[in-house]
């Protein structure tokens, strides 16, 4: 799963010399929280709504016509992040989501020979998650629980899918902090009772069995 696949090309960009109000207006009028700051098409920096709504509240109550020069006349240059976190078009997902952890950021710019190539975002990594954990068609998902039991393997499950002739589009398992995994199951088939009946009797706990659509 490579960041190319998921990131927005159109990337909305803004000059160091922007003032804080124009960028902040900028980023409302294109419904965006943040922007590569770019200077003779090279990336310089980073702003983001909040970066600039540390400096407006002040700068509102600052203006009058005594006042000179206020937050809002400040350039963006002053107040952006220099230290920008980037990435490759075929870097993988996963590590577009662990920069964005590690740093506490929302996006980050894609950049192929230093010119931006487009931005992934958190909402876009929410997006790429959900396209895997869902399938377009009916479907089928089971969220079920095999306590501390871990001698059962993931192809044993798939074998009780098959066994009642359910089409899998997505398996995951996820470990516990006490302890075994929660398994997540995206299947189709006519027979899915008949496997969750089968989950039971090998000793698996079936949490949630939710038809999507819902009707």
């Amino acid at each position: 799963m490579l960041v190319r696949y998921f990131m927005s090309t159109n990337v909305k960009t803004l000059s160091p010399k922007q003032k804080c109000l124009e960028a902040f207006h900028y980023l409302k009028k294109h419904k965006i929280r943040r922007a590569p700051v770019t200077d003779k098409n090279s990336l310089v920096g980073m702003v983001s709504e909040r970066d600039l709504l540390r400096v407006l509240p002040k700068a509102f109550l600052q203006t009058s016509p005594d006042t000179g020069e206020t937050d809002i006349d400040i350039p963006i240059k002053n107040i952006m992040t220099t230290n920008v976190q980037v990435l490759n078009p075929n870097d993988h997902l996963e590590m577009a989501a662990k920069l964005m952890l590690q740093h506490k950021i929302g996006g980050i710019p894609v950049l192929k020979d230093n010119h931006i190539e487009g931005m992934i975002t958190e909402s876009d990594i929410f997006k790429a998650m959900w396209s895997i954990l869902s399938h377009k068609t009916s479907h089928r998902i089971l969220f079920f629980d095999k306590g501390e039991d871990t001698n059962k393997l993931p192809n044993d499950y798939l074998d009780l899918c098959f066994k009642h002739h359910c089409l899998v589009n997505t398996f995951v398992s996820y470990p516990k902090p006490d302890g075994g995994y929660i398994h997540y199951l995206c299947i189709q088939g006519e027979e899915v009772e008949n496997l969750i009946k089968d989950l039971w009797s090998h000793s698996c706990e079936v949490i949630i069995a939710e038809r999507y659509p819902k009707n």
